[in-house]
């Protein structure tokens, strides 16, 4: 057994001798890896450190969140062909043809010469959202001209997506040889070389003026240049990507609308025949259709043939309505294949499921007059669940033309060759059709010797493969999904008074049934009748959301039902009323001694157990949120003058390394119930990842002064990066929950929350961060940016197996109990006999009132409101269901208010010790005023309001600095301080605390301007 000091020598001597070999280049993070990391891992000692709390309630909009919104931006795509060699052929006429998505140009043709030189430069405009641009393809093709067109011969091709070539430094290969192939001859080799530039501009991006050395154009060079990513083999062999596409289930029934008085002279209750589309390089391939039925059953296989590893990163799952008039997509889902395959050494392929994936789209069960279509097609983030599909993939790499290497995932799923009618799935209609009997052709060729030796020619096969067994993913469990509303505020003034309901739905369950009351021609008995066929006919829609509204006029005839008798996923209708002080928002009072305080949602549901996968994504996504809290943290005081900037990087990076000790020792102990190949994959390749962190960690700590402060900071900001990658779960299983906001059938808007986030387990680093918590939730209308909010709630979120239920309300606060429909009698616990029992709303027994102080001094850096450059900032100041604002600051980008709002009787519910852990949240809002028009936003603020006990002795608050953002962008700092102090009402009607403290305005250098005031006890 070597000790440490022997075992560092060993390791400093195998790297020295791999820097050298790379020629002392950066290396890369997963090379240098060595086993005895994990024992020098494990032999620290770290039980000092203390970990950053994650908070709920007082968790502002986070700017990461708003940068992942995709929006539509301009970027230009540059060709540069210089020259061509070694091109095949005989006294070949060539010219170099390219096509960016569905754009094409080509070169000019050189005459008789198998190494033309062209030197031509094309550029290709899109004005697109990055995830749409970066999936296209560029192609180069050269082909052999001849005079007459049709007896033009193609030579070769080139492929390669534009989000490979955005990944490389610069945006850009510069002066890279493109090797072509034959794409109908993929075993003759490479059949010449390209040389080019390809780079991709983004509008208002700066323009890198260094160019790196070029190489000259001699033959030795072109292997070592080759149009590839650092790290990919220059000998890429061919492989088959088999995408297993077995049934779908819960898709919508797009019965609404027209359809829906089709229904009533029919007896069809499901207007979908859904087929799947699959694309993947430039390559597409589709399953038959299933008629009629929106829980489809293929059993189908689409192979397609490409280089290993490719240079397309995404695989598209698209499932389409075959309709007459022209296909529809229903979902859309994107594999990325760097979240399923480990490039490293010692890693794996792509490999993915057997899993179910849970799509995401559009709200509308109606194609007609549907504005958010786009999200069906996968543009953008889905606000509506609409099925799942079970998919499966694997890659087969062909080591030599006559020698395959089958992955080890595909050993459970074999294949079955021909008997199409067997299983009874019918080929698609029209154009299809033909295409479908063409590919069907080509695979009869081949289909004794597939999987023996490299196929002739890159084709997409279809063929059937055996169904999964029964229970082969397991057994179905029941899950609750727990909601009660603890506040409402912030609501947009769009809403007026009229009545809002919110409801709470997990995949196809708790989605709200419209049922249409009577009109002035209608009776009481037929209405009630249709109620009844609403219901009856439930089980046949599949459980869908139905009859979203047409036009404004319906909004007063429509009634919102929950769907399934023993979930309560719908509130009771609300009224909004204006905030006080200042009307600028609404707000749904839920404090005592309102009737309805607190009402409580429980949506109940069945899904596979796969909750393994959501503890870990679970674990590392707290390590990433403690970093980036930290991050943020070090940042702001690298802002400041003598401040201890580096402990706190220290700090967070000793904290960093501990939980990924603390991983590596418990990630053994995780169960894993009926785990597919990536799971076991994704367990070693996580762990080695976290091993590498925390060396890379280590080094910055062990390298870093004051000095190089940033250039670590950046390094650091990289592993938060990685470590956001590696929490992402690909194959999520339970559906994400949505809490979406009505006003009678119409909907307003919506959250989307995570379902890892809020899934309960007994290990409290597996558990949700939102879990069993009152969070505070930003609700955004669809279709508007991340950054607008139309209301914010707190909320108090349970996602478990049933087993577990009681945990729902034993988590709650001490103070909230829970009171029962049957009874209406508060109690501490539900009844052990009644398992399904749940509480319709929360009665509080502790409540107190605090008096805010908002001291807003000045804010600077603010953005340009006006022509002039200037703006007129003011600050409107919203906390609770209260809100006031400050003075006009006329013509100037750092305001001096100098004000203090006073917040008088704010009633706020729970212990003192919950509110300080995680008080609730102020907003500040910087508005630029306008003569005419509304205000104009100018950014966002969020703080944290210091809680001061009314038997403590009163402090002076102190001033700090605040960071204002605008979306995803900073947009200056408010310098304030913010105290919420208790009032004492031990005395009937007198508030000692308020009668006794004063506050003055007054010019100072070093703290808040004051003026002697009394605070009056009139909220008004």
């Amino acid at each position: 057994m070597l000790s440490r000091l022997e075992r560092e020598l060993e390791r400093e001597a195998r790297q020295l001798g791999r820097d050298l070999i790379r020629g002392q280049g950066d290396h890369d993070d997963y090379d240098d890896y060595d086993d005895d990391d994990e024992d020098d891992l494990l032999d620290m000692e770290m039980s000092d450190i203390v970990f950053t709390p994650l908070m709920s309630r007082s968790r502002p909009l986070s700017r990461h969140v708003a940068a992942a919104t995709p929006r539509v931006q301009s970027f230009q795509v540059n060709v540069n062909i210089l020259e061509a060699q070694k091109l095949a052929g005989v006294n070949i006429n060539p010219a170099v043809f390219i096509r960016v998505g569905d754009q094409k140009k080509h070169t000019a043709t050189q005459k008789s010469t198998n190494c033309p030189f062209y030197n031509e430069n094309f550029q290709f405009e899109f004005h697109e959202t990055p995830e749409v641009l970066f999936d296209k393809v560029i192609e180069i093709k050269v082909y052999h001209r001849r005079t007459l067109p049709f007896l033009t011969s193609h030579v070769g091709t080139f492929k390669i997506d534009i989000a490979t070539v955005f990944h490389e430094p610069d945006h850009r290969f510069y002066e890279k040889w493109a090797p072509l192939t034959d794409p109908a001859d993929t075993r003759s080799g490479a059949k010449g070389y390209v040389k080019a530039t390809l780079s991709v501009l983004m509008k208002g991006e700066a323009l890198n003026a260094g160019l790196p050395p070029a190489t000259s154009g001699a033959n030795d060079d072109i292997d070592k240049n080759l149009m590839l990513p650092r790290g990919m083999p220059s000998d890429r062999p061919w492989a088959r990507f088999r995408v297993r596409v077995y049934k779908a289930d819960g898709l919508p029934t797009m019965d609404a609308g027209l359809m829906a008085k089709m229904s009533k002279v029919t007896d069809r209750r499901v207007f979908i025949d859904p087929y799947v589309q699959v694309t993947f390089a430039g390559q597409q391939g589709e399953t038959s259709v299933a008629s009629a039925t929106s829980c489809p059953v293929w059993n189908e296989e689409i192979s397609f043939i490409e280089q290993f590893p490719p240079l397309a990163q995404r695989i598209r799952v698209q499932v389409l309505d075959d309709a007459k008039m022209g296909d529809v997509a229903l979902a859309t889902h994107f594999l990325d294949l760097q979240q399923i395959s480990d490039p490293t050494r010692n890693g794996f392929n792509p490999t993915f499921g057997p899993c179910w994936v849970n799509l995401y789209g559009s709200p509308r069960n109606s194609t007609l007059g549907d504005v958010h279509q786009a999200l069906n097609q996968g543009l953008g983030e889905g606000i509506f669940y609409r099925g799942r599909i079970l998919l499966a993939l694997s890659v087969e790499i062909y080591s030599s033309p006559l020698a395959v290497a089958t992955d080890s995932g595909s050993a459970p799923l074999a294949m079955v060759k021909g008997t199409l009618s067997r299983l009874g799935l019918r080929k698609k209609r029209g154009s299809k059709k033909e295409k479908r009997k063409e590919v069907s052709s080509q695979l009869g060729d081949e289909s004794g010797e597939a999987g023996v030796e490299v196929p002739e020619a890159v084709t997409v096969d279809v063929e059937e493969i055996h169904p999964l067994p029964e229970g082969f993913l397991g057994e179905r469990e029941d899950f609750l999904l727990f909601a009660s509303l603890f506040e409402v505020t912030m609501m947009d003034p769009s809403v007026g008074t009229r009545p809002m309901t919110f409801e709470l739905s997990i995949g196809n369950r708790g989605k709200a049934v419209t049922a249409g009351r009577s009109k002035k021609s209608q009776s009481r008995e037929e209405a009630r009748h249709s109620r009844e066929e609403l219901r009856q006919s439930r089980d046949d829609l599949g459980e869908e959301a139905q009859g979203l509204l047409e036009s404004e006029e319906e909004l007063d005839r429509e009634a919102v039902l929950s769907p399934e008798p023993e979930n309560r996923s719908v509130s009771e209708p609300m009224r909004p009323q204006p905030t006080e002080y200042d009307r600028s928002f609404q707000c749904i009072p839920l404090h005592a001694p309102w009737e309805k305080n607190k009402p409580c949602l429980f949506v109940w549901s069945q899904f596979e157990d796969h909750s393994f996968r959501l503890y870990q994504a679970n674990w590392l996504s707290k390590m990433a949120d403690r970093l980036e809290i930290g991050l943020d943290e070090v940042e702001r005081l690298g802002r400041r003058p003598r401040t201890n900037v580096k402990e706190r990087l220290v700090h967070v990076l000793l904290e960093l390394v501990t939980s990924c000790k603390q991983f590596r020792l418990s990630s053994n102990r995780l169960a894993q119930f009926r785990p597919n190949n990536l799971d076991a994959r994704r367990k070693d390749f996580i762990k080695k990842n976290l091993l590498m962190l925390a060396r890379r960690a280590m080094r910055v700590k062990q390298r870093l002064t004051r000095r190089t402060l940033k250039q670590h900071l950046t390094g650091v900001k990289k592993l938060l990066s990685k470590l956001r990658h590696l929490a992402k779960e690909p194959q999520n299983t339970i559906p994400d929950v949505f809490l979406w906001l009505l006003s009678g059938s119409k909907r307003l808007a919506y959250v989307r929350i995570p379902a890892h986030s809020v899934i309960f387990s007994l290990v409290e680093d597996q558990r949700g961060r939102d879990c069993g918590r009152v969070t505070t939730l930003y609700m955004k209308s669809p279709g508007s940016s991340a950054s607008e909010i139309f209301a914010k709630l707190e909320v108090y979120l349970w996602l478990g197996q049933a087993k577990y239920s009681k945990e729902a309300i034993t988590s709650l606060p001490d103070e909230f109990l829970p009171v029962y429909e049957e009874s209406g009698e508060e109690e501490a616990a539900p009844v052990v006999t009644a398992t399904r029992r749940m509480p319709i709303r929360l009665c509080c027994q502790d409540s107190r009132y605090f008096q805010l102080r908002c001291h807003l001094y000045q804010a600077r850096g603010l953005m340009a409101g006006d022509d002039n450059g200037l703006s007129d900032p003011f600050a409107k100041v919203l906390f609770s269901t209260q809100c006031q604002v400050t003075k006009v600051s006329p013509d100037t980008l750092s305001p001096a208010w100098g004000e203090c709002l006073l917040f008088d009787r704010v009633l706020l519910e729970g212990t003192m010790e919950d509110l300080g852990q995680d008080p609730p949240l102020v907003i500040v809002h910087i508005l630029d005023y306008d003569a005419v028009g509304s205000p104009k936003p100018l950014g966002r603020a969020y703080a944290e309001p210091e809680l001061k006990p009314a038997e403590a002795l009163y402090r002076k608050p102190r001033l700090r600095f605040y960071d204002i953002s605008m979306g995803r962008m900073p947009a200056g700092e408010l310098l304030a301080a913010f105290e919420l102090i208790e009032l004492d009402y031990s005395t009937f009607g007198e508030v000692t605390r308020s009668a006794a403290l004063f506050v003055r305005v007054k010019t100072c250098q070093s703290g808040v301007n004051y003026r002697w005031n009394h605070f009056s006890n009139n909220p008004h």
